[in-house]
């Protein structure tokens, strides 16, 4: 086959092209005959020093350390969220917040004078009409315009001044002696005065009340006592304590008719707290009604300790309580748990998650109060029945919003982190008919302000005197507390009353209803 000049040119060029691509080939085999040589090292490199196992191992370590990581920043937080917890939304007391928070007020200017309005009842004192001594004053009888003053009424004022008179009567007698066996008789001293110095009642009393209710340390009551009588009343403080013991010995009649009173009432009041004796934690419990507290301390808050009591496990009405797991075992009795603490849960998870449906719950509960309140105002006792059904229709109802929304916005990998909000909502659905008690008797509080109260002296002593000496001091204190503050709520005379009950009078309280 003869070709021409052009073909034979086309094909040239073609063989150019094809010896090109042929070393790119030959370069590229040499390349990966190259690779392929260092990959084979590779491999002899790892099945030598098995990498390859190391590899596997690395990887379940890292697996593992992420789970870890994953639980770190759950715990993490959880601490800050339960940083920002204080007393407004969770159960820490008060002293924990720290610095006080400054309070802005968002009140309204209103147009009205300053004072009180009138056709209120004036609070201000008026003078005595039996005074002990009266003084006539010159009346101004000249103007300061030279015109002569005409009288017009009689104008009172009243100075009042204290006066302490330190009384000591002095008991003389002669001591006396059997001549047979040299026996010696002391006189025939009175029951109230066995020691060298003998205080009164009314000296007792004041000790009692100082040293209790007002929190005075003994030093600082024997101080007092001396001021107030110029040195002449010197006492130690052994005897503030021995005092004590003794009106906690004589008002043990008085405690115990408190309590068989308080087992008559309809709802009862209970809480504890915790003290310091002699560096160790122990409790206090108390039982509070608008008439009656009753406060004693125990080693613990364990079962043994209400028996003791002699109250929740006798008691048959309905007792108010800040969901304490012992009350179960008291089956006699009806359960109304403290609403006030479970918005303070609520609040605390809306302000983490910032969930409507806790909101919507939160508003339910207040205005389950409100509407309370206003039917007290028009005598109702209760709701009806169908009325308390669908006021828990509407709690459950709340109840399931909230569970859907957990399940709509829960990160379902931070199991730690929804575990409180959990727990709240299984309280809730669990202890309905408790949470709700306060709707089918109005005498229920809706929450247990009441005991709050009246355990709010023992926090302050804790936090005056640091603690007790012993559990003894502690149950001395509890007396005195317990009758000083029924006292209080009856209107009666506190220092007499103290006094009565070192006399030995046995009525001191009259618990007529």
């Amino acid at each position: 086959m003869i070709y021409s000049e052009q073909q034979y040119k086309i094909l040239e060029q073609q063989l150019q092209k094809m010896k090109k691509e042929n070393e790119l080939k030959d370069k590229e085999i040499k390349n990966l005959k190259k690779q392929n040589k260092n990959q084979q090292e590779v491999i002899h490199d790892l099945d030598r020093n098995d990498y390859r196992g190391q590899c596997e191992t690395l990887k379940l370590e890292n697996e593992e350390l992420k789970k870890k990581l994953k639980i770190y920043e759950e715990k993490f937080e959880i601490s800050r969220i339960n940083l920002g917890k204080d007393s407004s939304n969770s159960c820490k007391p008060s002293s924990t917040n720290g610095f006080k928070k400054v309070v802005q007020n968002n009140r309204v200017k209103s147009n009205r004078k300053p004072g009180r309005e009138k056709g209120h009842k004036r609070s201000a004192p008026t003078v005595t009409t039996t005074p002990d001594e009266v003084i006539k004053v010159s009346k101004v009888a000249t103007c300061s315009c030279g015109c002569k003053t005409v009288e017009k009424e009689e104008v009172s004022r009243d100075l009042i001044s204290l006066e302490v008179i330190v009384h000591t009567t002095q008991y003389t007698g002669k001591k006396t002696v059997c001549p047979c066996c040299n026996k010696e008789y002391q006189p025939k001293f009175p029951n109230n005065v066995k020691s060298i110095i003998n205080y009164d009642e009314d000296i007792k009393s004041l000790i009692v009340y100082l040293n209790s209710y007002c929190n005075v340390p003994n030093q600082k009551t024997t101080e007092i006592l001396g001021l107030l009588s110029n040195g002449k009343i010197k006492v130690c403080q052994g005897t503030v304590g021995s005092t004590m013991a003794q009106f906690s010995k004589k008002s043990k009649l008085t405690l115990q008719k408190m309590k068989r009173e308080i087992l008559k009432e309809p709802v009862i009041n209970e809480d504890e707290t915790p003290i310091t004796v002699n560096g160790k934690i122990m409790s206090t419990i108390g039982v509070f009604t608008n008439r009656i507290s009753i406060v004693e301390a125990f080693e613990n808050r364990k079962l043994e300790s209400f028996k003791e009591m002699g109250i929740l496990d006798r008691y048959i009405g309905t007792v108010c309580h800040d969901h304490n797991s012992i009350h179960k075992l008291f089956l006699q009795s009806k359960q109304a748990e403290c609403n006030f603490h479970i918005l303070r849960y609520c609040k605390a998870e809306y302000e983490i998650h910032k969930w409507e449906s806790i909101k919507s719950f939160m508003n339910y509960l207040l205005e389950l109060r409100d509407k309370v309140d206003n039917l007290k105002l028009l005598g109702r006792t209760a709701f009806s029945e169908v009325e308390y059904e669908q006021a828990k229709k509407e709690y459950l109802k709340l109840l399931d919003a909230w569970d859907k929304e957990f399940l709509d916005k829960a990160d379902k990998d931070k199991v730690q982190y929804y575990q409180s909000v959990k727990a709240l909502k299984a309280r809730l659905r669990e202890y309905v008919d408790d949470h709700l008690r306060f709707l089918t008797d109005f005498r229920i509080d809706f929450t247990n302000n009441l005991a709050e109260r009246g355990l709010r002296k023992i926090k302050t002593k804790l936090k005056i005197a640091g603690g007790f000496r012993n559990l003894k001091f502690a149950g001395f204190y509890c007396d005195a507390i317990s009758i000083i503050d029924t006292c209080k709520k009856q209107n009666i005379n506190i220092f007499e009353t103290i006094k009565n009950i070192f006399i030995g009078k046995k009525k001191i309280f009259n618990f007529a209803y």
